[in-house]
């Protein structure tokens, strides 16, 4: 063999071996940093590519999430290799913002004897259950997906019988962050529903936000006790048509003394200092007292051109709305009374909701539609004698030596269905504030249908010339000029 084969083989060689080191620190460099990226959290590893942003979590729930001061456990129940994918990756989300969040996938075909130690019930797959070392608390599948159903929907249905599909939503966020703030509360606030008096009921949509926030509702008869229960984050009087009695008025301002926390929401009908004596002493005392008379709008600043139900206007500022995370809401207040504070107290009086300058009330509507029934358009109209704005139609006040704080609202329907998809943000931001809970937690779920993008015929007809005609002629023009240099080369 000559000199130079034997120098070619050996050059050979050494690239050869050159290149099998080279790929062995490769290799050796992925494992690492496939080791390393492994140990990072989900949320710098797995990005929320889903057009609907299911995975990705608000910052209430960060925020809780990454405070947490105990160990807490989400059982996610599913059979092996069967998992939910949104479930799974928002669990997973979870997990990645604190080491004290543990997940564990718990087989129900194989442990059957795990889900009974929570519920003697059944417990549908793809169900959670959040344990801390206080309690713990389960989340359905049936609470994590829901349906709802418009009006337009429930009509369809009752004129053809078929079964809408509706709205499909994922709570999983809403769900869960509200089962770990339950489970790892000290004290759960109660919101105690005065009853007795011919008081509204409250909206459905109102206790299960109520519930969703994990402040307890329980009904109180004053009648049956001697005070306020001390578990009491705040009392709720909710458009009461009868007065109260002296015994449980005096219950009542005790609890107020003692730094305790009264929403009131009254009836520009039933409500006044002649009707309800004793319901008014309490108003009274906290520093504010009603306008008397229906509150209309003088201008455009009413909901659906009616003058009676009122667009008023938020003052963000106020204290009780600090858990608000946009002031940018609107609120309907139908057939309200006018509030005002009492001059010369040392109450402190704090205006939430306010009408504007154009204001002005009607006395007596029955008076004044009678008065004009011949004609209608004045009834309206504001008439000489009648109060004049601005009001305030939710106010707040607080004795600062005691702690006691009285929060009034004049509209009857303040939190019935029919408008708390208007003012349930309102309600809940100043219950969680006088129920001292840091942060609200109500989360919206994510519906899971992608809206349809509607393209006018015209700007189809427009881009389909584009795609079908100008796009591939353009391509076959391009395509000759490119030829026809390199041939001319």
């Amino acid at each position: 063999m000559s000199n130079t084969t034997k120098q070619t083989n050996l050059k050979t060689t050494k690239m050869g071996s050159y290149s099998a080191f080279l790929t062995l620190v490769v290799i050796a460099f992925v494992v690492v940093i496939n080791l390393m990226v492994g140990e990072l959290p989900t949320t710098l590893t797995k990005f929320d590519t889903s057009s609907l942003k299911l995975y990705t979590l608000s910052n209430s729930t960060v925020q809780i999430v990454e405070g947490l001061k105990e160990d807490i456990t989400m059982y996610y129940i599913t059979q092996s290799g069967a998992e939910d994918v949104n479930i799974k990756e928002i669990l997973d989300r979870y997990a990645s913002y604190s080491d004290r969040v543990k997940i564990r996938l718990v087989d129900p075909t194989s442990n059957p004897g795990f889900i009974k130690k929570y519920t003697e019930g059944n417990l549908t797959n793809h169900s959670v259950i959040v344990e801390s070392a206080k309690r713990y608390s389960i989340v359905s599948y049936e609470e994590i997906y829901t349906t709802e159903y418009s009006e337009e929907d429930i009509y369809n249905y009752y004129m053809t019988g078929i079964m809408p599909s509706g709205t499909q939503y994922f709570n999983g966020e809403s769900t869960l962050t509200t089962a770990i703030d339950y489970v790892t509360s000290d004290d759960l606030p109660v919101l105690y529903i005065v009853t007795g008096h011919g008081e509204a009921d409250v909206g459905a949509s109102a206790l299960a936000d109520i519930k969703s926030e994990n402040i307890l509702s329980e009904e109180l008869n004053l009648l049956t006790v001697t005070e306020i229960p001390a578990d009491a984050g705040a009392v709720m009087l909710n458009a009461p048509t009868k007065d109260l009695t002296e015994a449980e008025r005096d219950i009542l301002l005790a609890y107020l003394k003692e730094g305790g926390k009264l929403i009131l929401i009254t009836d520009f009908e039933a409500y006044g200092e002649t009707a309800m004596p004793n319901l008014a002493a309490i108003v009274r005392e906290y520093g504010m007292q009603a306008e008397e008379g229906l509150v209309l709008e003088g201008n455009s600043s009413s909901y659906m051109q009616y003058p009676f139900y009122l667009l008023p206007k938020l003052n963000a500022q106020a204290e009780l709305v600090s858990n608000l995370t946009s002031a940018n809401i609107t609120t309907v207040l139908l057939f309200s009374h006018g509030i005002s504070a009492i001059e010369g107290t040392d109450i402190y009086v704090e205006g939430i909701l306010s009408t504007s300058a154009d204001a002005f009330a009607i006395p007596d509507i029955e008076e004044r539609s009678e008065k004009f029934k011949d004609t209608p358009d004045q009834i309206y109209k504001k008439q000489e004698g009648d109060a004049t704005g601005p009001f305030y139609l939710m106010a707040s006040s607080e004795d600062t030596a005691t702690g006691g704080k009285l929060l009034w609202v004049s509209s009857a329907t303040f939190i019935n269905d029919d408008v708390y998809s208007y003012n349930g943000t309102l309600f809940m931001s100043v219950l969680t504030t006088l129920c001292e809970k840091s942060s609200s937690i109500s989360i919206l779920g994510k519906a899971l249908q992608i809206q349809s993008l509607v393209v006018s015929s015209a700007a189809a007809a427009f881009w389909g010339v584009v795609m079908i005609l100008i796009l591939p002629i353009g391509a076959a023009v391009l395509g000759l000029v490119i030829w026809n240099r390199r041939r001319k080369r």
